[in-house]
């Protein structure tokens, strides 16, 4: 077997949105990991090319992207909850 020189990513998902993704892999002669790998090329493409235009926003404002430090705020909130 193959030593791949590509990063390995695991993220979570509900059962149905894994089964689906396996029958478009399947339906297209690809991996699920191949075809997850080009549905983020894609979109992360269309992102650079998107960041790339001139903004209207202001140094000040932040995208409207969701902040890692929000979930970590939340993780620990509801471990503290656990520990009361």
């Amino acid at each position: 077997m193959g030593v791949t020189k590509k990063a390995k990513i695991t993220f979570t998902c509900e059962p149905s949105l894994k089964d689906g993704l396996e029958e478009w892999a399947q339906s297209e002669s690809r991996t699920l990991s191949n075809l997850v790998e080009m549905l983020i090329r894609q979109a992360y493409e269309e992102r650079s090319s998107s960041t790339d235009r001139p903004s209207n926003r202001t140094d000040d404002q932040q995208p409207t992207e969701a902040k890692p430090a929000t979930a970590a705020k939340a993780k620990r909130g509801k471990a503290s909850k656990g520990a009361s």
